[in-house]
């Protein structure tokens, strides 16, 4: 049950993006690594760890991604949902222009990795308060793994979040200096009264 969200997140963006989605493995995995330490009956010290090796995972391979050539801060800020990309590319003529936009996507990169270990931080002392002093596999020490899931979105996902839209504000403040970009023309209108008004003949 625990896997049907991302198993079926995941298959949902297969098929109507034509792609695996990175956060929707990352999440079966976590499902299924979790599972796994409850049956084999380990201690806190195990979860707290497991807590921490997502996060950290993650905040390195923000940064990281960019050598790949795929860097993963797109999927965050420049989601055609959000961005329209193709004003922002007409916009990035020079080469100086399309420099500065690739340190721009760096430097956000590596503010989610920093929210991302600031998180590891948190999930790891959580996992020990939540789970310390009882015992593995017993009643109290499943509860409290179920605590631990949505405690932990509340007291670390709740401040993530907060950083994730920092980022994207001073990204879009950023873009907007360097393109000379109005945050109308920058930002995808979508299904608005704008768009109806500018499409209007």
């Amino acid at each position: 049950v625990a896997a049907a969200l991302p198993l079926g997140f995941g298959v949902y963006c297969y098929i109507t993006r034509s792609g695996l989605n990175f956060f929707s493995i990352l999440g079966l995995v976590a499902v299924i690594v979790n599972g796994g330490l409850g049956l084999l009956k380990l201690d806190e010290f195990w979860f707290a760890i497991k807590e921490v090796s997502v996060p950290v995972f993650l905040g390195l391979a923000f940064p990281l991604s960019h050598r790949w050539g795929r860097p993963l801060i797109e999927s965050i800020l420049l989601t055609p949902q959000l961005i329209n990309r193709t004003v922002l590319q007409k916009a990035l003529v020079t080469p100086e222009q399309q420099t500065s936009f690739a340190a721009l996507l760096l430097r956000a990169s590596w503010g989610m990795g920093a929210g991302m270990l600031l998180s590891a931080v948190g999930n790891f002392f959580l996992a020990l308060y939540l789970l310390g002093g009882k015992e593995p596999g017993s009643e109290a020490f499943v509860k409290s793994i179920g605590t631990l899931n949505w405690a932990g979105f509340i007291v670390i996902g709740v401040p993530l979040f907060g950083i994730m839209f920092v980022v994207l504000l001073w990204f879009l403040r950023s873009v907007q200096r360097l393109t000379g970009l109005d945050r109308d023309d920058l930002m995808n209108p979508g299904k608005t009264v704008r768009k109806r008004v500018q499409n209007s003949p």
